[in-house]
């Protein structure tokens, strides 16, 4: 059984996306020097303490 690396309270989370998005998050991270996961882990959590919510609609 596979251990959380930063420990207990925490859970792993994976998702697929469009390329193009993935490799304009691989450059932003790139640019401060920070793993893609570190990055998009700051984004989301400054989304979540702006308290904004996010519209959805679905694609056509």
């Amino acid at each position: 059984m596979a251990t959380n690396p930063i420990g207990k309270g925490s859970q792993t989370i994976g998702i697929n996306m469009p390329k193009k998005m993935a490799d304009e998050l691989e450059k932003r991270a790139e640019s401060m020097l920070i793993s893609k996961s570190k990055y998009c882990k700051i984004v989301l959590g400054e989304w979540l303490k702006s308290g904004k919510k996010l519209t959805l609609s679905e694609k056509n």
